[in-house]
């Protein structure tokens, strides 16, 4: 497989309409995501979209610790099943269909060596893999922000447009904080999922800002590891890439772990945390409330003046 070739978003497509002819649980995943069941809750103010996904029950409750070893990582080349086929994404990450989807097009982005999530080794990948899949979304957790595969490097492209923060970070966006050439760090501002956004008309300036905003996020999470965050990035034709930012404060809101009726089993990656909550049972489904959404947001995000505070002593005017 050539390594300096990039994939496009019509050859992902193709790939996928392929994948769904021969891998059937890739099919039966596929036909069971259109008869999900969704329902819209207004929380702060923002219509939050809740859907009800049984397949993804395994990334919920799955045990990290089995999936740390190469033998048993689901995105390891050697551990793929026989129908999963694979496009190159440059020199360092493959694009892969993802057999359990929450959007009408979802794919994975993994690294071709099984490393740990960490963005600042795969920053311009995950920009590089914006500009070539541009009729997509890119999103990243970090380490103890929803991912479920933390120990092997990957991002996800999904549909654009779906989630609420994509335009929310147009709405929201404050003031900027530090240019860089010809990319810019600014705040996003609203009441709750608060964050940053790097827009950038140049890869450089762009990864200058990221190590910015990460040696900041680093020292007010108290960390000597990546910091807690969900990453959306998105490449405009002529306008360049926009890149959110959201740190958290936990990796699962408190109802995760309570017990009997008090629990919901919902753990929020990039998707939650973008205005889509994935629940994979179905009682959880029917429980959760406007409140509960709330909830999640308050527990996990920053809010407008926990930002501020970060912008106040890392970027000072």
């Amino acid at each position: 497989m050539t390594t300096n070739e990039w994939t496009d978003s019509k050859a992902a497509l193709r790939l996928l309409t392929h994948q769904k002819a021969i891998w059937p649980l890739l099919k039966q995943n596929y036909a069971a995501y259109e008869q999900i069941a969704v329902k819209y809750l207004i929380a702060g103010k923002k219509c939050i979209a809740v859907q009800h996904n049984p397949a993804r029950i395994t990334s919920v409750t799955t045990d990290l610790e089995k999936r740390k070893a190469p033998s048993g990582c689901l995105i390891c080349m050697d551990n793929l099943p026989a129908e999963q086929e694979v496009l190159p994404m440059g020199e360092n990450m493959l694009l892969l269909c993802n057999p359990y989807p929450i959007f009408p097009q979802h794919f994975t982005i993994a690294s071709r060596r099984h490393i740990a999530q960490s963005l600042s080794v795969s920053f311009l990948d995950l920009l590089h893999t914006a500009k070539s899949l541009s009729d997509y979304t890119i999103i990243y957790n970090a380490p103890e922000s929803g991912a479920s595969l933390p120990d092997h490097l990957h991002f996800q492209a999904i549909t654009s447009s779906l989630m609420p923060i994509e335009n929310e970070s147009c709405e929201y966006s404050g003031r900027v904080i530090e240019e860089k050439g010809r990319a810019f760090l600014h705040t996003l501002i609203q009441a709750n999922r608060s964050g940053f956004i790097i827009e950038s008309t140049d890869a450089t300036d762009a990864l200058h800002l990221y190590y910015r905003l990460r040696e900041a996020l680093t020292s007010a999470q108290n960390t000597f590891v990546e910091p807690k965050m969900n990453v959306f990035c998105k490449y405009i034709p002529k306008q360049g890439w926009l890149i959110i930012f959201i740190p958290r404060k936990v990796h699962r809101p408190s109802f995760f772990y309570a017990e009997g009726e008090e629990k919901i089993l919902v753990s929020p990656g990039a998707a939650d945390i973008g205005g889509i909550i994935i629940t994979p049972r179905k009682e959880d489904f029917d429980k959760i409330s406007a409140e509960h959404v709330e909830t999640i947001f308050n527990e996990i995000c920053y809010d407008e003046n926990e930002v501020l505070m970060i912008c106040g002593k890392y970027f000072p005017c």
